[in-house]
């Protein structure tokens, strides 16, 4: 199985600590954030990474060239040029995304005990074109889920803003994406053209017709360490 660790991002929220480091590789409890995650998927079993970069990328870049862990292999996606966005990184790197039937997408922000092979065999069993790991957090924008797990809608909770793209079979229910995902290679064939966009929109652009899935893991903590306050607070 492959993954992409999404590391491209300007790390404005975490200043000071970015200030002269790129954020994948400002440590935390002692271990750079990309080699943490990277370690994480690792045992796993997922061998073949690729990071995208763009802030500090040379220095990235030299960091994972000077990582060596058995049996891993890592691969650069470099957006230098122009930041891809958290969609457009996927599509940068279909060709190496699309080597396996799924692949993985983690942010390299994230600090979390999920079980990633647990959320794996969860959507292998599930006919779904993507998982999303979700839990109940406080979080300015929710994925609204229904009964069946569907992804079916988006809210702003501060403005109100919903936006509808699926009718729901029963309830709904609120969840903050965790972002870390699985998803099927054939996502990358609903979008031929590669260009910055988000995620979140290719999500809700597929779930009227395909089921996007969530893998609910609300008794793990997780943490965005892409936030200073939050940084500090896991790291104690």
């Amino acid at each position: 199985m492959r993954a992409i660790i999404l590391a491209a991002g300007l790390g404005t929220r975490l200043k000071p600590l970015t200030d002269n480091t790129p954020k994948a590789l400002v440590p935390f409890k002692g271990i750079p954030m990309v080699e943490r995650i990277i370690r994480n998927l690792a045992d796993a079993g997922i061998y073949h990474i690729m990071v995208n970069v763009h802030h500090f990328a040379g220095e990235v870049a030299e960091f994972l060239d000077n990582l060596t862990l058995d049996g891993v292999s890592l691969h650069i996606s470099d957006e230098t040029a122009e930041l891809m966005d958290t969609g457009g990184a996927l599509l940068q790197a279909r060709e190496f995304l699309k080597g396996e039937e799924d692949f993985i997408v983690h942010n390299v922000d994230v600090y979390t005990n999920l079980d990633i092979g647990d959320l794996i065999r969860y959507h292998r069993d599930g006919n779904t074109l993507a998982t999303l790991a979700v839990k109940k957090r406080p979080t300015s924008r929710s994925l609204l889920f229904d009964r069946t797990g569907s992804l079916c809608g988006w809210i702003h909770n501060e403005t109100g803003e919903k936006r509808m793209v699926r009718t729901p079979s029963g309830s709904l229910e609120d969840f903050g994406n965790t972002c870390v995902q699985v998803i099927n290679a054939g996502f990358l064939d609903f979008f031929p053209i590669t260009e910055p966009r988000s995620l979140t929109e290719m999500y809700l652009e597929l779930a009227e017709q395909h089921k996007i899935g969530a893998f609910i893991h609300n008794q793990d903590y997780w943490y965005d360490l892409g936030r200073y306050n939050n940084f500090i607070k896991a790291d104690k």
